[in-house]
């Protein structure tokens, strides 16, 4: 007879700080790193410490990754003195200038597409093959009447021009 192994329905609960909602818990300890740069700033490298012992801290006591939400939200507050620079211009002011998402908005509207450029001259001028428009109905009405009366005009030019013209009689002789 074979012995079954039944599973063992207890499982290990994790903790972060001691909170069995370790996520939620990470994600407060997110949100207060955050802020607490936002009110006073922290430099960069200070920061870049606190960040790197709250990730260890997590991934010792939960054997897990941090959400790639958090992680996001903490790459953010690495960057926090570039995403927060809103200087119009900071593409020249910066050797490798990160914009936030209405910088390059902003910076994507304002700037003319590379397409018009293909048929632009330096000079101003546009250099496109011409097309021709097409007229409207109204337009077609309009030159359908003047053609019309035209070739009225034409048509009775043409009837006087080819009719047979007077007879005259010419005595040739004595």
């Amino acid at each position: 007879m074979t012995k079954i192994k039944r599973k063992n329905n207890e499982t290990n609960t994790l903790y972060f700080r001691g909170h069995a909602d370790y996520k939620s818990a990470f994600s407060a300890a997110v949100s207060e790193l955050t802020a607490s740069n936002r009110a006073n700033p922290i430099p960069r490298s200070e920061r870049m410490a606190l960040i790197e012992a709250l990730t260890d801290e997590y991934v010792a006591s939960t054997g897990e990754r941090p959400d790639v939400a958090e992680l996001e939200r903490l790459a953010d507050a690495v960057l926090y003195e570039e995403l927060t620079d809103s200087h119009p211009d900071k593409v020249t002011r910066t050797e490798y200038p990160i914009m936030s998402e209405q910088q390059l908005a902003r910076r994507q509207n304002a700037s003319a597409p590379l397409h018009a450029a293909h048929y632009e001259g330096t000079d101003g001028r546009n250099y496109r093959v011409p097309t021709r428009r097409k007229r409207s109905n109204y337009e077609n009405v309009f030159v359908d009447r003047a053609a019309k009366i035209r070739n009225a005009e034409r048509k009775r030019q043409y009837a006087r021009d080819t009719r047979a013209g007077e007879v005259v009689t010419y005595l040739v002789g004595n």
